[in-house]
């Protein structure tokens, strides 16, 4: 009986972290902050729990409308489940095919992006990823940066992303740990130079929060992405570094695969995004 109880909590969980779910009072917009729209991009391997617990809760705590949940297929194309709420109208993405490349998972991102554009006319956004999203998101933008017309970014949050690793999809060990210096990371990998080139390109009027781990182990790691390279971000940022922020969690739910699941990270990421915000899923508990 426990073993079905366990698998029919799963099971329901598995069937509502895949639907969009509304705010009880539809309320209307009273800042830029409220009207944006923000994109929510799992990690390798992610799935409809990577963030279908977070948006639960910024639901349940009257924070944001969780309006759309995008499916991406193989071949990029956008099924999108839901309607956007004019208030804090948030979209989960998920990869139907979750084991691919950046690249392409940043062209499905870009996909998602200009149907918005196209169906909802969508002119302001922000942007959420986890660990290996948080590459495809900055991919993302360096693309963007060469396109014209496509909605203004206004906020980015990454989460334990990696970005001075080899292998930013797959876990691999011992975790890589470049130690940072005052002029950046003693040994930087091919991602990391890749963003040092082309982070240029973006616009100067993004806002961003990196979010970071460490469980305390002899990496200073979350278990899986060193703390100085999810922070060598701040090296890749510099020409705007006033913009820029970051967060660091501790503790064993500063784990990889929990930070999503942290009510202190739940806390700052709603502070970031909704700054006349108040209350927070985690003041309730």
């Amino acid at each position: 009986m426990m073993i079905i109880g366990i698998l029919g909590r799963i099971s329901f969980k598995f069937i509502q972290y895949g639907r969009p779910q509304h705010l009880v009072s539809a309320l209307q917009p009273k800042s830029a902050d409220d009207s944006a729209v923000t994109l929510f991009i799992p990690g390798y391997a992610g799935n409809r729990f990577s963030f279908g617990g977070m948006l639960q809760r910024f639901v349940t705590g009257s924070i944001a409308n969780k309006s759309l949940v995008v499916m991406i297929d193989r071949h990029n194309r956008p099924h999108v489940t839901g309607h956007l709420d004019p208030y804090r109208p948030m979209v989960q993405l998920i990869f139907a095919t979750p084991r691919v490349s950046v690249r392409q998972q940043a062209q499905g991102v870009l996909a998602v992006v200009k149907y918005l554009l196209a169906h909802e006319h969508v002119q302001t956004m922000n942007l959420v990823a986890h660990s290996m999203g948080g590459v495809v998101l900055f991919q993302y933008l360096t693309t963007a940066a060469r396109l014209v017309n496509l909605p203004e970014v206004r906020k980015v949050v990454t989460i334990g992303a990696p970005f001075n690793d080899h292998e930013v999809g797959q876990n691999t060990y011992p975790i890589e740990n470049h130690p940072l210096t005052a002029s950046g990371p003693t040994e930087t990998t091919p991602v990391y130079n890749y963003f040092l080139r082309t982070l240029q390109r973006l616009p100067n009027t993004i806002s961003y929060l990196n979010i970071a781990g460490n469980i305390g182990d002899d990496a200073q790691s979350d278990g899986a992405v060193a703390l100085n390279s999810a922070l060598s971000l701040r090296f890749l940022l510099r020409p705007v570094v006033s913009q820029y922020q970051e967060f660091v969690v501790h503790g064993k739910n500063a784990r990889h695969s929990r930070l999503h699941e942290n009510y202190e990270v739940d806390r700052q990421i709603v502070q970031f995004l909704y700054p006349n915000k108040t209350k927070t899923v985690a003041d309730e508990k």
